[in-house]
């Protein structure tokens, strides 16, 4: 009885795994990549709130004006 292979010629690559310390990075670099976008976000929710850009819900109308009002 003969055996055949079903498989292909070429022997499928399989990936290397990385070299040390490199996972590590990426994991480090991704938090730190998140952290810094949190904190951005922050500084520019507080600036929009300093400049008056952003909505709040303590908002006041203005006055309305007066009805005797001349032009003179």
């Amino acid at each position: 009885m003969e055996f055949t292979d079903s498989s292909p010629e070429k022997k499928q690559k399989q990936p290397i795994p990385p070299r040390r310390g490199q996972v590590k990075m990426r994991i480090i670099k991704g938090f730190l990549k998140s952290v810094t976008s949190m904190v951005s976000a922050k500084e520019m929710r507080s600036k929009m709130n300093e400049a008056g850009a952003g909505l709040s819900s303590s908002s006041t109308t203005p006055a309305p004006t007066p009805t005797t009002y001349d032009s003179d």
